[in-house]
Formats: structure tokens, C-alpha cells, sequence
């Protein structure tokens, strides 16, 4: 009988010590179902044009990151949050971003809400790769920020380059947005104009939701003004665009920041009435990168449209997330780490951290000419580690 124990006693060690080990190997190679990434975008609202676009080019990656096996095996989980076209409900979009539990979110979008809301993932510990490009969109002390675009102090420069060194701009006149977006991109604008010998001779202004632009484009004519710097949304900037027109201002010459080069402000200011815009982008499709144009045809036979370069970077966002997850997983602290310190060759551009966050690092000008975009001057963004 106390043999018989013994052997029984035996039997169970063996099979408890058998079990440890299954649990702890399945444990080592035990993977999980998805990598959730959040995707917030203004769907809805007068930006509604440029969510689309960002949305699209992120889930192209995706699909192909999941078409060619995922992130080591496992694929990627998209989830895409409407952050509206308003700060007030972008900040719950935000909260609900976070509520999710991602590995990672990209997004926001909008200045005001990233300026709004971005304590919210600080005390959550989530990384946030945004947009916004109002300077005060830097990280200020936030380590789980990192923007895709560059701050407004460097989208402007290359603009007022343009104008003095390719146009020979004399008299420019200015007319921004009541938005945190525009207003961070007039920041910049005196003292990139200073630095070519250039002073507004009027600045105008006007609200979101604005339809008429009469009154300001008048202002502007009756100055003699032979340049304007336009900053603002796609639905703002079409109409503006179009009315210049219908006022007989043909022979005056806009430059507009990224916005400016969306097929959105093309079909709502016409064909005719964009010819000669400049913009500065972080993507030009007058790029001759080989990498660059198949990306652009892949793009639009994948969604029958244009492309425009407005945060069309959110594709090498996801392939920049993908590469991380690949090395150190889902752990958003190790995530945040290696985003602090990238540096990555994607198709759209070379990509490198800088001390405040950034990760975009090329920034052109391109010329809306004989009715397609032509490259005009690249400029390295410079890093400071």
C-alpha cells in the first residue's frame, strides 16, 4: 500500500513539474492576438477633408503589413477615432482613444486639441504620434509626444525663400484663420520675412466657417500687394482661392503651407484658379524619388483619387510603430524609448528625433504649374538632439 503511494506521490510531482514547464515555455513564446494602434483623424467637420486622406494612407500600410504577416506574426489592430473638426469634442475623442488601451496612438491632428489634451496621455503613458504644427505643439517636458510635422517656425521660412529668391516678391499681404493652426503659422511669418528684407503691407484675417472673402481680398488689392500668404483650412482656402479670381487678383501670387496642395482646395477653387500656387508640403508630388512616385500610384489606384501630401506621413508612421513593436514588442514604455532616439529611412522621408519630438526632417516648396506640381527647393529640417 505505501509502495503504491510512493509511486502515485511520484507520478504527480512528475506530472506537476511536466505542466511548469509547458506553462513556462508557452509562456516565453506566447504572442498576443493583435498590436492595437489608435488612429485619431477628423472625419467629420470642415477637416474632414484631410482625416480622410491620413486615414487612407495609414491603412494602406496596414494592409500591407498584415497582407505580408503582421508584425512578427501578428497583425496589426486599426482602429480609427473621429476627432471631429472641433477641439472641444476632440478632447473626448482623445478620451476615448485612450480608453481603448493601444499600444500606440497616431493623431491628433488639430493643433488646438493636441494643445488641449495632450496632459491626458502624458498621465495615461500612451506615445502620441501628431500633427499639429503650431510651435507650441512641442513636447514641453511631454516624453510620450512625437509630431510627424514640422513646427510652423520652419514652414514658413522656406516659403519666404521662395518668394524672394524665385518670384522676387516685393509687397506681400497676409491673410490667416482665426485657428490655432494659422494663427501658429502667422508666428512665424514676420520674422521669416525680415530675414529677406520683407514686411507685410496689410494682414487680414478671418473666422472658421467663413464663406465671403470679398471684403478682405479688397483690403489686399487696393495695397498693390504682388504676393499673399494664405494660411488656413481646405474649405477656407478653395473659396479664397476662387474669389481672388472673380476679383481680377489673377496676376497676384499665393503661397500656402501643405494645406494648400489637398485636391480638396483644387475642386472647390477650380483647376484654373490654383495655377501658380506655391505651398510647402513635407511631401511633394512633383518628387522624382523613384520610391516616392510608385507610392503615389500605388495610392491612387488603391483609392481612385489624388493624392496630396497633406499627412500622407501617417503611412510611414505605421512602418515606423511596425518596426519598433518588431524589436521591443507591445510595451508602450520600450516604444516610447525608441521613438525618442529614431532615426528611419521610410518611402516619404528620412525620419530622425530631434530634443522636442519631431520626426520629420525634409520640407520642400512646389509650384502648381501647366496643371500639375513641380518641385522647387528641398531644405533638410535640422536636428537637435
Amino acid at each position: 500500500m505505501l509502495k503504491k503511494l510512493i509511486v502515485k506521490r511520484g507520478f504527480a510531482i512528475v506530472l506537476l513539474v511536466i505542466m511548469g514547464s509547458s506553462l513556462l515555455l508557452g509562456g516565453c513564446n506566447n504572442k498576443p492576438e493583435s498590436y492595437k494602434i489608435v488612429h485619431l483623424a477628423p472625419l467629420t467637420g470642415d477637416a474632414s477633408f484631410q482625416g480622410q486622406i491620413l486615414v487612407n494612407a495609414a491603412k494602406m500600410a496596414v494592409d500591407e503589413i498584415n497582407e505580408n504577416g503582421g508584425i512578427n506574426g501578428v497583425p496589426i489592430e486599426y482602429v480609427t477615432v473621429d476627432e471631429t473638426s472641433s477641439t472641444t469634442t476632440g478632447i473626448e475623442a482623445v478620451r476615448k482613444a485612450i480608453a481603448l488601451e493601444p499600444v500606440a496612438v497616431i493623431g491628433p491632428n488639430r493643433s488646438g486639441t493636441i494643445l488641449a489634451a495632450e496632459d491626458l496621455w502624458r498621465q495615461a503613458k500612451i506615445p502620441f504620434i501628431t500633427d499639429g504644427t503650431n510651435a507650441d505643439t512641442t513636447k514641453k517636458g511631454n516624453p510620450y509626444t512625437f509630431r510627424i510635422q514640422i513646427p510652423s517656425t520652419y514652414w514658413i521660412p522656406i516659403l519666404a525663400k521662395t518668394a524672394k529668391e524665385h518670384f522676387n516678391v516685393t509687397r506681400p499681404a497676409v491673410l490667416y484663420g482665426n485657428n490655432e493652426y494659422s494663427k501658429g503659422l502667422w508666428d512665424a511669418t514676420l520674422p521669416a520675412l525680415a530675414e529677406y528684407g520683407l514686411e507685410p503691407v496689410t494682414i487680414q484675417t478671418y473666422n472658421d466657417g467663413d464663406r465671403d472673402f470679398t471684403a478682405q481680398l479688397l483690403q489686399i488689392k487696393n495695397t498693390g500687394a504682388d504676393a499673399l500668404f494664405l494660411y488656413g483650412y481646405e474649405a477656407e482656402l478653395g473659396l479664397i482661392l476662387r474669389q481672388r479670381m472673380e476679383l481680377g487678383m489673377e496676376n497676384m501670387l499665393v503661397f500656402g503651407e501643405r494645406g494648400c496642395a489637398s485636391p480638396a482646395v483644387e475642386e472647390l477653387a477650380g483647376t484654373a484658379n490654383i495655377e501658380g500656387l506655391v505651398c510647402s508640403t513635407t511631401f511633394s508630388q512633383g518628387d522624382p524619388d523613384p520610391k516616392r512616385q510608385e507610392f503615389i500610384k500605388k495610392y491612387e489606384e488603391k483609392f481612385e483619387e489624388s493624392l496630396s501630401p497633406t499627412h500622407i506621413n501617417h503611412y510611414d508612421s505605421i512602418y515606423i510603430l511596425a518596426d519598433i513593436i518588431g524589436r521591443v514588442g507591445g510595451n508602450r514604455e520600450k516604444i516610447r524609448e525608441e521613438l525618442s532616439k529614431l532615426d528611419y529611412e521610410g518611402v516619404l522621408a528620412h525620419y530622425q528625433a530631434d530634443k522636442e519630438g519631431n520626426l520629420v526632417h525634409t520640407i520642400y516648396t512646389q509650384i502648381f504649374k501647366d496643371g500639375k506640381w513641380q518641385l522647387l527647393l528641398t531644405e533638410e529640417y535640422p536636428v537637435e538632439r
